[in-house]
């Protein structure tokens, strides 16, 4: 495990647990307890964790909170980013959208796969920048509480772009459509739709017959829906119904 990689484990995992001590830390990854003890200090001094007299505890702040959401499910969500990847091909132009979800698309996107990213997701541009994909952010109002991008600005980039796949992620999905809590996410959700000729949707099973505030998408205009979940009978056979493919069985 490469350092970075490691670091953003251990803020996982202190942010999961509501802190953690430091030979637990070193047992569930596999390193020296001198090793945990000076990445929590470098993490402590970027602000990403809080050190406590052996251990750590999380930051309580907004971008915790994010953090705390994007960590739930987390075995789910990286079984689907890995199948979900796979969906990439050498050469196109791919959106990602905002969410836990595509952020774990992001981070299992292979090193020397060249495409054209664009993302409204700060933290997805990052992830990606370490890989040899051609990076842009849409540019935007600065969401901190969401960690995305939205407004005018935001909606124009995308509007004038033509994407070969769009990643989205959603807060729930039955057989009215896809939904979101937040009107601004909404827009650049619709966006991202009609401006893409493929669109998978990434869902682990909590999302199922959930209903937020704005729904943003009908079934109809997605090409692939990727989760985890043991689908409801009747979302199953509409999906079928409209020739969206559904891949849940992710090989365990």
């Amino acid at each position: 495990m490469l350092p970075e990689e490691r670091k953003r484990r251990l803020v996982e995992l202190v942010t999961a647990r509501d802190g953690c001590r430091v030979e637990d830390l070193s047992a569930e990854l596999d390193v020296s307890e001198t090793t945990i003890r000076r990445d929590l200090d470098e993490l402590d001094e970027q602000n990403r964790i809080e050190r406590t007299h052996g251990g750590a505890m999380p930051v309580v702040n907004r971008v915790t909170e994010y953090q705390n959401r994007s960590v739930r499910n987390q075995d789910a969500k990286q079984a689907i980013a890995e199948r979900a990847v796979e969906e990439i091909h050498e050469g196109q132009m791919v959106a990602f959208d905002s969410g836990s979800t595509t952020l774990e698309v992001s981070r299992r996107v292979p090193e020397d796969l060249s495409f054209t990213a664009v993302t409204v997701h700060p933290i997805i541009a990052y992830e990606l920048g370490e890989t040899a994909a051609e990076v842009r952010l849409t540019g935007g109002k600065f969401e901190m509480d969401q960690q995305r991008l939205t407004g005018r600005l935001a909606e124009r980039a995308i509007e004038r772009l033509n994407f070969d796949l769009a990643f989205v992620g959603l807060e729930g999905i039955d057989e009215t459509g896809l939904t979101t809590a937040y009107h601004d996410a909404a827009r650049i959700k619709e966006l991202l739709v009609t401006s893409s000729k493929r669109v998978v949707a990434v869902a682990d099973r909590t999302k199922f017959d959930s209903h937020s505030l704005v729904r943003f998408c009908d079934l109809s205009a997605l090409d692939s829906v990727v989760t985890d979940a043991d689908v409801p009978s009747d979302l199953r056979e509409r999906l079928a119904d409209l020739e969206v493919t559904l891949i849940d069985d992710l090989g365990g």
